[in-house]
């Protein structure tokens, strides 16, 4: 076979793999590599795009409750029982390889069936960047969510996150009213921390 129009290929240390006529590109871990053939300029354009880890992907991660003052099982929980009124208050940061944020939840395992009445208002702004605390603020109306005892709940808060972006600092108060009549599990409820999950 001729070598005319054969290209020696190096690697970064300089070792020659081998001459070829033909190159094969391969995606790798966290890399993206697409060709085009552009016959105008007679070349084939090749991108490389490096993901950061956990991009390109689902990015998920939990934030557990601060100062927890009980537990259900084995999880810490701060505990929110009934016939009172609880709020607890936690501070977390967006992950900074999200894009978009799917999915904002509190996580909650109750100790009975029922009505949850609950609410939940945010303050957040973005880290160290000379942001207001609250250069944004959000909530979710007051209402109830329906949960079953000893399942793991997620209560969703995404409509109080609609402009936070990635590496905002974010405080939530979340609050369980147990004194209102529609509020109907009967007792306790864990609230053990908050689940951030995006793109």
């Amino acid at each position: 076979m001729s070598t005319i129009g054969n290209v020696a290929v190096r690697d970064n240390a300089g070792a020659e793999a081998g001459v070829r006529r033909r190159l094969h590109f391969v995606d790798g871990a966290n890399i993206a590599i697409t060709t085009v053939d552009d016959p105008l300029n007679h070349e084939i354009v090749v991108t490389i795009v490096a993901f950061a880890e956990g991009s390109g992907a689902d990015f998920s991660q939990f934030f557990p409750a601060p100062n927890p003052d009980g537990n259900k099982g084995t999880y810490a929980s701060v505990v929110m029982p009934d016939d009172y009124v609880t709020t607890v208050r936690q501070t977390f940061i967006v992950p900074k390889d999200i894009t978009a944020i799917t999915t904002a939840a509190v996580v909650v395992i109750p100790d009975g069936t029922g009505n949850l009445r609950r609410s939940a208002t945010t303050n957040f702004g973005l880290l160290c960047a000379g942001e207001q605390y609250d250069a944004n603020t959000d909530a979710i109306a007051v209402g109830q969510i329906a949960v079953t005892d000893g399942e793991i709940e997620c209560i969703n808060f995404l409509p109080a996150l609609t402009v936070a972006t990635a590496e905002d600092i974010v405080g939530i108060e979340f609050t369980r009213d147990a004194l209102d009549a529609l509020d109907t599990v009967g007792a306790s409820v864990h609230y053990l921390g908050v689940w951030i999950k995006g793109t």
